[in-house]
């Protein structure tokens, strides 16, 4: 049951910027959707916290770390994959965010001192090679500030990724997105009445969009979670390479995204690099603390949080 979780969530994320594509075209600006979206995603939240067993907000020492990331990394990362929505093709976009790994890998042997292994390292320039190879051959009018946009998110999610390890480990997924959810919606509300860019009056076809994009990522979100408890991360990782097969597909089926030879040969080199690094298995960590000591108390795997940001 939970491979099916993952796999149907995988689907639900990998629509979303169609649907994000869909809100845009009937008028829908990036903030009116992140707000709303956002909003209805930390009142979904709250509510999953009150009715699950064993859920908790996290311990009082993690507020302040958590609605830091809420203010800053999160609403950065999420703006930025939207924004790129809005000038970029919805293939090219989910492509390139997917290749978060990369970030990850540097920032954690930066900050955490975890190894690469020579393969790894062999994979992730493939990755970069790909991804390069669908930049360049994405046609499109805003294709420098949404390329900036997707450099931006990605980043970000690799940030807060890596983040989540060092600091979040002992809190209940629902009760971290408890605190960032609220934190990023605020921003996103701030933000778009700054600058002018909050509609309400939405056309019937541009509410329907925002709802279907936050229903699916309130569903999807859900079903991660589900399936954590009872599937390993690696094969949950490996499951939802699904997401960017979905985008690219209904990209060019449902929007008439035009397709070159170097574009798909481009996401399929980022597709299936990314194949390979989760069938490989996650770079090798740092030696882990004893058992019993007080940093494996600290630090044991426990259940973590997934970024809304798909």
């Amino acid at each position: 049951m939970a491979p099916i979780c993952i796999l149907i969530s995988a689907f639900l994320y990998g629509i979303s910027p169609i649907l994000a594509k869909v809100a845009y075209a009937s008028g829908v600006t990036p903030l009116t959707l992140l707000s709303l979206r956002a909003t209805a995603g930390a009142a979904l939240t709250w509510c999953g916290l009150l009715i699950t067993r064993g859920a908790r907000p996290p311990a009082a020492g993690l507020l302040l770390p958590l609605a830091g990331l809420g203010v800053t990394v999160v609403p950065l990362q999420v703006w930025g994959y939207f924004y790129a929505l809005t000038v970029l093709p919805a293939s090219s976009a989910s492509v390139i965010v997917n290749t978060t790994p990369v970030h990850v890998a540097w920032i954690s042997r930066l900050l955490l001192g975890e190894a690469l292994r020579p393969f790894d390292v062999g994979i992730l320039l493939v990755i970069v090679a790909g991804a390069t190879l669908v930049a360049g051959q994405t046609p499109q009018a805003g294709h420098v500030a949404g390329m900036a946009a997707l450099g931006v998110s990605t980043l970000g999610s690799a940030f807060y990724l890596v983040a989540q390890r060092r600091l979040v480990r002992d809190a209940h997924p629902l009760g971290v997105l408890a605190v960032i959810l609220p934190c990023s919606a605020a921003v996103y509300w701030t933000a778009g009445l700054l600058a002018g860019q909050l509609d309400l009056a939405l056309s019937s076809t541009g509410l329907l969009a925002v709802g279907a994009t936050t229903v699916a990522a309130a569903v999807a979100s859900v079903l991660v979670l589900t399936a954590l408890r009872r599937l390993p991360a690696t094969r949950a990782a490996m499951l939802g390479m699904l997401e960017p097969v979905v985008a690219v597909v209904s990209s060019v089926l449902l929007l008439g995204d035009a397709m070159t030879w170097l574009r798909a040969v481009g996401i399929g080199i980022v597709l299936a690099g990314i194949t390979a690094l989760q069938l490989k298995g996650a770079p090798a960590a740092a030696p882990a603390p004893q058992p019993g000591s007080r940093m494996h108390a600290k630090f044991r795997d426990k259940p973590r949080p997934v970024p809304w940001s798909s």
